[in-house]
């Protein structure tokens, strides 16, 4: 006895798979844009630096100037007791 091949219509095929395929297309969306936004990440990583060395070089000077007004106000002092005697 030789059994027939039943053929599917390709029709029924696509009907049994259309979900696991609109499921793949989504993922491969997803990933496309979390692949696009890596460089929007990368953009803002490179102006998150150059704000903190910004930072850095202004509190570096304020503690500079900060030491400046000690001396301006440890001179006046000395200034002040030299005038009183």
């Amino acid at each position: 006895m030789i059994k027939k091949k039943h053929h599917i219509p390709i029709s029924e095929v696509i009907r049994g798979i259309w979900f696991i395929t609109l499921a793949f297309i989504g993922v491969i969306y997803w990933a496309a844009r979390q692949d696009s936004s890596l460089d929007d990440i990368r953009e803002h990583k490179i102006k998150i630096d150059s704000l903190e060395n910004r930072i850095i070089i202004i509190e570096v000077s304020l503690n500079k100037l900060q030491v400046k007004m000690d001396d301006i106000k440890e001179d006046l002092s000395l200034i002040k007791s030299a005038v009183i005697k």
